[in-house]
């Protein structure tokens, strides 16, 4: 089979870490690249030695030589393009969340199914080394029946780290591009995946949703803490972000940070990284029958879980197989998105149950 040729939609700040899943990589090349700011079109073409570039997504689609697209656009555009792409005779991957929707979500799945294509969502988080540590240590039984989780992130002054043009941060700002609040549904799409990834599906949620002015004329929906309750069994969740304007957040990347503890009946598993380098630990600990055991010789570099992501991609291509994420587990992570969502403006708890469309 030759190297899969794919084209990638959309050039923010995100794509710097999807193009490491195409270096090197024997399997598939970077052909194309769409964006209507034609400059940084071309920056992009030149810096990644990409053959084509195309102002317009549809000339893309057009292109018998694409055999499978990424897109990393504002969420608006997610099903449109998906969809599109699919009908083109397309793979394809997509960026958190998968959709606006759950009706834009089945008809992107609708439509792989008729085209016979792949169809997946990139949730990065799924790979990140320190958190395929502490899946491992759950499945061996290393705090003996998960019981909770806690996740916190702090979003810091944003001119540290990243710098993130205006734009892509406005497109967050409002809803009828973005579908929710820039914490809790676009970098939320992040913790609800994990949550479930880790402890299982969740019935009922209630959210705490506050306000902070970032920068003059644009809000964040944070403070804000969210609980929920799994499926079937007394077990619970909590997330707690919030907006500090003026923390210095070490990172390379976005000026923030999360950490993770999951207790069980016989111990607890800290994940103390992700996207940023705040706290000076090692990536993951484990205490268990009164021993602390660090796990320091993990790569616990953000950038590494896009990689991964993207190299399962083209893996799941090659193979002719579902990708690690199944469209139908990133639906339902959408869901708790939404229901999150609709708890914040109706100050009530919510039952996933509600959200059917």
């Amino acid at each position: 089979m030759a190297r899969l040729q794919v084209g990638l939609i959309g050039l923010g700040r995100i794509t710097d870490l999807h193009y490491l899943g195409y270096q090197n990589n024997p399997k598939a090349e970077l052909y194309a690249l769409v964006d209507v700011d034609e400059g940084l079109l071309r920056r992009r073409m030149q810096q990644w030695r990409v053959q084509k570039g195309y102002a317009d997504y549809r000339e893309l689609l057009a292109d018998p030589t694409v055999d499978a697209v990424e897109v990393v656009t504002p969420h608006h555009l997610h099903a449109p393009m998906s969809i599109a792409a699919l009908e083109s005779g397309k793979h394809v991957s997509v960026q958190k969340p998968m959709a606006m929707n759950l009706r834009e979500a089945d008809a992107m799945i609708q439509a792989a199914a008729r085209h016979g294509k792949l169809l997946r969502v990139l949730e990065n988080f799924r790979f990140y080394p320190p958190y395929l540590k502490a899946k491992e240590l759950i499945l061996g039984g290393e705090i003996g029946d998960p019981l909770s989780i806690r996740i916190k992130s702090i979003g810091g002054n944003r001119s540290h780290g990243w710098q993130v043009p205006p734009s892509a941060w406005a497109w967050r700002g409002d809803p009828s591009t973005c579908g929710g609040g820039p914490v809790l549904f676009d970098h939320g799409y992040h913790i609800w995946s994990i949550a479930m990834w880790f402890l299982g599906r969740v019935e009922r949620v209630h959210a705490f949703i506050g306000r902070t002015e970032t920068h003059p004329g644009w809000f964040a929906d944070s403070p804000s803490v969210v609980t929920w309750k799994y499926a079937g069994v007394e077990k619970y969740g909590l997330y707690e972000t919030v907006a500090s304007r003026d923390l210095m957040v070490r990172s390379k990347y976005y000026a923030s940070d999360e950490w993770t503890e999951i207790t069980g009946s016989r111990g607890v598993i800290w994940v103390n990284h992700c996207s940023g380098q705040m706290l000076d630990v090692p990536p993951v600990q484990l205490y268990r029958d009164c021993v602390l055991t660090n796990f320091s010789d993990i790569d616990w570099d953000w950038a590494t879980s896009f990689a991964s992501g993207v190299r399962d991609f083209v893996d799941a291509i090659w193979d002719n197989r579902e990708s690690e994420i199944r469209c139908e587990e990133a639906k339902e992570v959408l869901r708790l998105s939404l229901a999150i969502q609709l708890s914040g403006k109706e100050h009530r708890e919510v039952s996933l149950s509600e959200i059917v469309e």
